[in-house]
């Protein structure tokens, strides 16, 4: 099994968080203070973080499927596994739609969903295919590009004198009630708990290496890149802008204009959102192939053939885009806070009452591991 760096572990942290979260405008519902939300949101992520740590660290040569069987045993390990794999599958099955979604409505307005989905999906299938030490490797290589063209957006920003740090004021015009629904469970959920996939990666951890440190290090960085996103938007969209827009970031980065010779730099950051999504729902969907095949063998061709025609099913569930942001803004970030608090929680609780990782697995413990 080939080992991940320290260095991969960070770079795909931040990659992966920002993802598709610069699509929306997170905790609108708290308005001006939506950066708040996502800040109140990102504290209690860290939390959520120690809990995946601490489950990691009772046993670091194993990945999620054979944790949730030492600590479950195997029938009930393996079942909760399953439920694992269908829901990283159907988070890459929304990705790959946000990947069409954005197309459609950018730049290919008369080319058909279906044709955008299976072509991201066979691109992200290349990827699992290739396995995590070849595609940590590829986002490794796209980081740099990606966070200097971040970083030129927000100059640019500066430069056009487009940011107007009034519409965040007031600050907590309505008290901390609104800050914290926004906060609870949406931003928590989406995209900090999303952090549960890197139980799937972590044991591949160089031995030797500080996974607590690394691990803190790509999430603290990440969570500021999200909250001075969310600040700088809702600075130049204003808070009742920012609730109409379906593409906040895109709308932002249109404003730029400067001597009538710079503008129309909406392609430019539509590039740097396919970059994100593609990491995000390959990362997804390979965790769920390893989970299947951690489970129920079988090859990885086979299972990675299987589930990407799964996940291109399910990115047409939604009839339309209005009725997918609602689904999944709304609706889905509550279930899932019972794979990314839920379980994560029982299997902390399990693991101190069986004594796990201090006097090593009982003896009915079976985990299989990777091969």
């Amino acid at each position: 099994m080939d080992k991940l760096s320290k260095y991969q572990i960070v770079v795909m942290i931040i990659m992966f968080e920002l993802g598709s979260t610069p699509l929306f405008q997170l905790g609108v519902k708290a308005k001006q203070d939506s950066w708040l939300a996502m800040t109140l949101a990102a504290c209690a992520g860290l939390l959520l973080l120690w809990i995946y740590l601490r489950i990691q660290n009772r046993f670091p040569e194993m990945g999620l499927a054979d944790l949730l069987r030492v600590h479950f045993g195997k029938l009930l390990g393996t079942f909760t596994g399953v439920l694992f794999g269908i829901y990283f599958t159907y988070e890459a099955s929304r990705n790959a739609r946000d990947f069409s979604e954005l197309t459609v409505m950018t730049i290919l307005q008369q080319t058909p969903q279906w044709v955008i989905i299976f072509t991201a999906a066979l691109i992200s299938l290349y990827g699992v295919y290739k396995g995590p030490a070849v595609f940590f490797r590829v986002v490794e290589m796209l980081f740099p590009v990606v966070i200097v063209s971040y970083g030129i957006i927000v100059f640019l920003l500066f430069v056009a004198r487009l940011p107007n740090f009034h519409k965040l004021l007031p600050m907590l015009e309505n008290g901390i009630g609104p800050v914290a629904h926004a906060a609870f469970p949406d931003i928590l959920s989406f995209p900090f708990g999303q952090m549960i996939v890197f139980l799937m990666f972590w044991h591949r951890l160089a031995p030797g290496k500080n996974l607590g440190r690394t691990a803190a290090m790509g999430y603290m960085i990440v969570a500021i890149l999200l909250i001075l996103m969310n600040a700088l938007s809702m600075a130049v969209l204003g808070p009742d802008i920012s609730a109409l827009s379906s593409l906040p970031l895109l709308e932002v980065v249109q404003l730029i204009q400067i001597a009538n010779i710079l503008e129309r730099l909406d392609v430019f950051v539509t590039v740097l959102l396919y970059i994100g999504l593609y990491v995000k729902m390959t990362l997804f969907y390979m965790a769920a192939v390893m989970m299947m095949k951690n489970l129920f063998k079988g090859s990885h061709v086979a299972w990675s053939t299987i589930v990407v025609l799964i996940i291109c099913g399910l990115s047409f569930l939604e009839p339309n885009n209005t009725v997918r942001l609602w689904i999944g803004l709304t609706v889905m970030v509550k279930l899932y806070t019972l794979f990314q608090i839920a379980v994560p929680i029982l299997v902390l609780v399990v693991g101190a009452a069986r004594g796990l990782g201090t006097k090593g697995a009982p003896p009915n413990a079976e985990p299989v591991g990777e091969k």
